[in-house]
């Protein structure tokens, strides 16, 4: 009996990895393509005309599309190899609500959709996790939305009653009688994965999904979640986590010099598009291919920030960061290095800043959310 739990266990860490590794692959040349249209819409290789714009965006929305459907089969695929870890916090449903909405705004144009958001009380606050509150919601739109006729309007009520979080959407008018095979049809248009997903999710908080047809042959999906209710908003405020203090941008020792970036993937598109926007707003970038390459270069010109890829040949990333960290000069010792990885994980996450990573960068990234992470370490040159 042992044994065989040993090797269930084993055959779920084994999946895991594999999905990671997956991810992984399949987001790298998604991020280079991200990172060209973003380049382009930036005019780092020159001004773009209005055609030519709609035909960059449309590339930008597919893009963000197949990097949503790539994170649902691989976040449903870890769901299926062993339940997610829940990490409880107060938080407020009307921000996980806004940062839901954001998420399809694109599908909800697409469609012409109108959706009106109903919290009450406006400022609920609940104890749950927060980023898989944020998903639940993300997907019960998404499903709503595409269960709709396209020009309708899409409410989203949420209440606590009880101990438990409710969750409805009513959208959407129907044009046969109310029944089974009519409801199934509406459902049809819904994405499999997405709702598949969803419902792994309300399943592992113990909740329940439900579809109907209200008055009017509105469809309203209903979900109900078990999670203890905050008192009010100042309360859910003061059981939040400190913010982080302000960052301050990091004095370069050489103020004459442009600040250095080391590029460490073997991704040479990722490479080229990410030098290409670097080198353009006045860093100078330098390159390595793989793992070893990294440590060289980090020893030898000690850049003043590393990008370092997490999966690469030779030395994979981890254990280059723990090299360079171990070094007996100070100067390579303290070099801030970004760990950049497709597996988008919280755990994966926690691996790369336990190797001695400064900061984690999910794969694929844009140039605003480069920006973002190199203020935090190194002053912006000026040009």
């Amino acid at each position: 009996m042992h044994s065989d739990f040993s090797v269930t266990e084993e055959a779920k860490t084994e999946k895991n990895e594999f999905l990671g590794s997956m991810g992984h692959e399949l987001r790298n040349p998604l991020a280079n393509i991200i990172a060209q249209v973003e380049t382009l819409q930036e005019g780092i290789y020159g001004p773009l005309e209005g055609a030519q714009k709609k035909a960059i965006a449309a590339i930008q929305d597919s893009a963000q599309q197949l990097l949503q459907l790539i994170a649902d089969v691989v976040d449903l695929g870890r769901m299926e190899a062993g339940a997610p870890t829940l990490t409880p916090a107060a938080c407020l449903v009307r921000e996980q609500c806004a940062a839901s909405i954001s998420a399809v705004a694109g599908l909800v144009q697409a469609r012409s959709i109108q959706v009106v958001l109903d919290v009450q009380p406006s400022n609920l606050g609940v104890i749950a996790d927060g980023r898989r509150l944020q998903q639940i919601i993300t997907e019960l739109l998404s499903a709503a939305v595409l269960s709709m006729h396209t020009g309708g309007r899409l409410r989203l009520h949420i209440t606590h009653d009880e101990g438990w979080l409710q969750l409805q959407t009513f959208g959407g008018v129907g044009q046969a009688p109310s029944d089974p095979a009519h409801l199934m049809s509406r459902l049809g248009k819904v994405k499999p994965i997405g709702l598949a997903l969803l419902q792994k999710l309300v399943q592992f908080h113990g909740g329940t999904f439900t579809v109907s047809e209200a008055a009017g042959q509105e469809v309203c999906m209903a979900v109900s979640l078990p999670v203890h209710r905050s008192a009010d908003m100042a309360a859910v405020q003061e059981a939040l986590p400190p913010e982080s203090p302000p960052s301050v941008e990091a004095p370069v020792s050489d103020s004459s010099r442009q600040p250095t970036i080391l590029i460490a993937d073997d991704q040479p598109a990722l490479i080229a598009v990410t030098r290409n926007y670097l080198e353009s707003v006045g860093f100078q970038v330098i390159t390595a291919r793989d793992g070893s390459e990294a440590i060289q270069q980090a020893c030898t010109l000690q850049p003043d920030l590393i990008l370092m890829d997490v999966r690469m040949p030779v030395v994979d990333g981890l254990n280059a960061i723990r090299q360079i960290r171990a070094s007996a000069d100070p100067k390579t010792r303290d070099i801030a290095i970004v760990s950049l990885s497709g597996h988008a994980s919280a755990a994966d996450k926690e691996k790369c800043l336990a190797a001695g990573a400064t900061a984690y960068l999910n794969k694929p990234f844009g140039v605003r959310d480069l920006d973002r992470i190199i203020a935090d370490h190194i002053r912006r040159p000026r040009n």
